[in-house]
């Protein structure tokens, strides 16, 4: 009689929602028109980094750290410490997209434990002053092909 081996599942699930969720950013984010660059691997500060469009008020880059957790915001002291350094040395618009209840919320000054929340809404018009951005449910009923990667050519 002949076994056959059991398929592997995906491995970790926290890393697959982390991974699915920065994805998802980086798609939200260039659909406004920035230009997303992501570092694989966790091997930078940041997970996104991202060029702002030619239309926004204010030209600098933009570094996410995206975490997909049940506890709305955690950054461990390194992490933070790491970040602070990225936004005096490189002068970086730093921010933590993170969700809560499967909707999306950006924290500024991740540094800091009562930075301010916005959502991604508010975060590009305040910040970026884009004009009537797409609020993330929209975004995600319009593009539900871009749940993870891009599909590869």
């Amino acid at each position: 009689m002949r076994r056959y081996k059991k398929k592997k599942g995906k491995g970790n699930p926290n890393y697959r929602k982390g991974y699915n969720f920065e994805w998802e950013w980086l798609w939200y984010i260039k659909y406004h028109g920035f230009d997303p660059v992501r570092s694989y691997a966790s091997k930078g500060v940041c997970d996104i980094r991202a060029v702002p469009p030619v239309e926004a008020t204010i030209q600098l880059a933009m570094g996410a750290q995206c975490k997909n957790q049940k506890k709305e915001d955690y950054l461990n002291p390194k992490e933070r410490t790491a970040l602070l350094n990225l936004n005096l040395t490189n002068h970086y618009i730093i921010c933590e997209p993170f969700k809560a209840n499967r909707t999306c919320f950006v924290k500024m000054r991740p540094w800091e434990l009562d930075g301010p929340i916005l959502t991604p809404e508010e975060f590009l018009s305040k910040i970026y002053g884009i004009k009537n951005p797409m609020t993330w449910k929209e975004f995600k009923a319009r593009h539900k092909m871009f749940k993870s990667r891009p599909p590869r050519r």
